[in-house]
């Protein structure tokens, strides 16, 4: 009797674990389905998804130590709009934190199109009019065509840019860092250089995008695979030393946020540093590299100004010779400070 109780007991078990992963069984169909164009099957699945788990998340955990980027309302608002159900692709827009794995382009375009479809569709026909006399128009006068506003060059460096964060995450891969939130992170900045690059309407828009596609190189090079140590990075102790001689803990702290590619807290950590440290050049370098990077990310002008006011705060306390160092600034950071003045 006791050994049919616990074979009872472990077969419960087993159905309510192999239960709590079908959601993450469906997401994953889903996905498959959305690279195939197969949308029918994405709504199904997506569906299915929904109703094991309902909640999105960049990082979602399906067992063990596995996590995921998990958006559901995202795909299926997708396939609903392709599917010509614009009312049901609303919604799941208006639900969505974002795109997953598979970028279908971002939220705010797709909800647009969805709109403009459905205000088509629901709109009634126009009757038709008799014509009318159309009257003579004066023949329009050539006009000289409008000098494009995209420096060719640097579109290509973009794409170059974008293409090599690829290949940085492709090691990642290999390193099987693919659950640390630093290749979380590298993913989503490609992402979004991606998107921004397709968008690009200016050269400060391309610029955006290198900037973008160097912070994913970085953050993917630091990404390690769950269970081993983290690669030596000293940059954050040996800088501490180099900006000020007896370390704090605040220093420390700033230029961790920093190299961690968390640059909201850096800026701010950095800022009020620079008010009790006026006269330290390493203070308002790293001020300047934090809000530059909030530029590159947000593509809001205030934080390029920032920077380049910090940058030139450091150059007039500091003789930096050959420029900011390599191993704690980027290309990208380095050359917007040797064009600071």
């Amino acid at each position: 009797m006791m050994r049919k109780v616990i074979v009872a007991a472990f077969a419960v078990q087993l159905a309510a674990g192999i239960a709590l992963a079908s959601w993450y069984d469906d997401y994953d169909a889903g996905l498959d389905a959305a690279r195939k164009g197969q949308w029918q099957v994405v709504v199904q699945k997506m569906t299915a998804a929904i109703k094991g788990n309902a909640k999105e998340d960049n990082h979602a955990r399906t067992y063990g130590a596995i996590f995921i980027n998990y958006h559901p309302y995202y795909y299926r608002g997708v396939a609903s709009l392709n599917l010509g159900k614009y009312e049901q692709a609303i919604a799941d827009f208006e639900k969505t934190s974002g795109p997953g794995e598979v970028d279908q382009g971002p939220i705010e375009t797709l909800m647009e199109r969805a709109k403009t479809k459905l205000a088509s569709a629901t709109t009634p026909e126009p009757q038709p009019v008799a014509p009318q006399p159309q009257p003579v128009r004066p023949v329009p006068v050539p006009q000289q065509p409008a000098v494009p506003a995209i420096d060719a060059a640097l579109k290509q460096r973009a794409q170059a840019a974008i293409n090599e964060a690829k290949q940085h995450l492709a090691a990642a891969q290999q390193r099987k860092a693919t659950q640390s939130p630093q290749y979380v992170q590298a993913l989503q900045a490609v992402a979004d250089a991606n998107t921004r690059n397709v968008m690009a309407r200016s050269n400060d828009d391309l610029n955006a995008v290198i900037a973008l596609a160097e912070n994913a190189a970085t953050f993917a090079d630091a990404a390690t695979a769950p269970g081993l140590p983290s690669p030596p990075v000293t940059r954050p102790g040996t800088a501490t030393q180099v900006v000020i001689a007896d370390t704090t803990k605040r220093v420390r702290q700033a230029l961790e946020s920093y190299f961690n590619g968390e640059f909201d807290d850096a800026a701010m950590q950095f800022g009020k540093l620079s008010e009790e440290m006026p006269r330290n050049g390493w203070i308002w370098a790293f001020l300047g590299a934090s809000q530059y990077s909030q530029y590159a990310f947000e593509a809001d002008a205030t934080y390029r100004n920032a920077a380049m006011k910090s940058f030139r705060k450091a150059k007039q306390l500091r003789a930096w010779k050959d420029g900011l160092p390599k191993k704690y600034f980027s290309k990208r950071i380095r050359k917007v400070f040797e064009n600071a003045s």
